[in-house]
């Protein structure tokens, strides 16, 4: 389990790697962002890196981590735990960050959530690829503001469904496909 997760972030961190080796170093733009609606979603912890590879290329690789847990006040627990690592690149249609953009990542996720919208819990691990759009607003010259949708889909390569986190009741499990709609971001940018 550990051994797929690792060897898939050691191909991600050799991607970056290679690719920041392989570019010119002059009149790069470089970006971190947080995306806060993510915030927003029981406090999950977010950044992105981003690299410009010519005016209309970006790589940017990013995650996410979630260990939170929260009871209600019947005692039910509430939590999206998450462990997410991506990779993608994406096409600016006018400028590297600035104006539409269509984008393109692979992506690893390890997850455990239950009482969102229902008492069953749901855990896993997943990799997958997906594909994302979104308007990138210049705010001054160091900062964005960006707006962004898209959906990923994949295997999962590890998946249980229970009926309650105390009666760990399974009701589902093994590998399988699967494809949602997700990504949903309101996020702020400092453009180096």
């Amino acid at each position: 389990m550990h051994k797929i997760r690792n060897l898939i972030l050691r191909a991600i961190l050799l991607a970056t790697l290679l690719c920041c080796l392989t570019h010119r170093a002059d009149a790069q733009k470089f970006s971190l962002s947080t995306n806060m609606l993510e915030w927003a979603n029981f406090g999950t912890v977010n950044v992105e890196a981003g690299m410009s590879l010519s005016q209309h290329v970006s790589l940017h690789l990013g995650g996410k981590y979630n260990p939170w847990k929260f009871n209600t006040q019947s005692g039910m627990p509430v939590y999206n735990n998450q462990t997410t690592a991506y990779l993608g690149c994406r096409y600016w249609l006018w400028y590297v960050n600035s104006g539409w953009w269509l984008g393109a990542r692979v992506r690893y996720l390890d997850f455990q959530e239950t009482g969102v919208l229902r008492p069953k819990l749901f855990e896993g691990r997943s990799v997958g690829a997906g594909l994302l759009f979104g308007y990138t607003f210049m705010l001054n010259e160091h900062l964005n503001l960006e707006l962004g949708g898209g959906a990923w889909g994949g295997r999962h390569l590890e998946y249980a469904r229970y009926r309650t986190v105390s009666s760990r009741e399974l009701l589902d499990s093994g590998a399988r496909n699967f494809f949602f709609i997700d990504e949903l971001s309101l996020s702020i940018m400092y453009v180096f």
